[in-house]
């Protein structure tokens, strides 16, 4: 009996010891590998509850609000969390909005990329995408992967959109429609 208690307990010892030294080097692997990428990308600027202002001689161009911001100064980008613009006319008046769950803006082109629940509206209408992309040098926005746009009570579904911020035209690819049209709206 003391023979077989011994040998139990020498298996015991080995085996806690052969955990002990597999968590250790579990734990350094994956700390290490955690490192690593958060030292590689780490933001020069990071900042909660944001308001960007963008202002061309003394004209408001837009305001972003977002939850949470990262800089990057060499690549010149903006990642932001849960995102709300407003678009200004010279006037002052707001031109359009656009809500997301992230933003990408790229500065040094003038790229906004809005991801997640993507809503535009303006007096032309809304439209809804999981994901646009907006070139604030033109106007010019495109949606893709799958679009809503409503005007007037009247819904298109497309594939994508080509439109400007204000969705005054618009282009869609695949669509289907539901609501009213009056012939004398239709260009033959």
């Amino acid at each position: 009996m003391k023979v077989l208690w011994k040998n139990l307990l020498t298996i015991w010892k080995k085996c806690n010891l052969l955990i002990f030294f597999i968590l250790i080097l579990s734990c350094q692997i994956s700390d290490e590998t955690i490192t690593r990428q958060i030292d590689e990308r780490l933001p020069d600027e990071q900042a909660d509850s944001v308001t960007i202002v963008s202002i061309t001689k003394n004209f408001t161009d837009y305001e972003l609000y977002a939850v949470h911001v990262d800089k990057y100064y060499d690549t010149k980008q903006i990642f932001a969390d849960t995102v709300f613009v407003k678009t200004f006319n010279p006037d002052s008046s707001v031109k359009s909005t656009l809500n997301c769950n992230k933003a990408e803006v790229n500065e040094a082109k003038n790229i906004l990329i809005g991801i997640g629940n993507v809503v535009v509206e303006s007096d032309n209408g809304i439209m809804k995408t999981p994901y646009l992309i907006w070139d604030r040098n033109t106007d010019e926005v495109f949606a893709k992967n799958g679009v809503i746009f409503i005007r007037e009570g009247n819904i298109l579904r497309g594939e994508e959109m080509k439109t400007d911020i204000n969705l005054d035209k618009i282009e869609i690819t695949k669509v289907s429609a539901e609501g009213k049209i009056n012939e004398e709206d239709i260009d033959w």
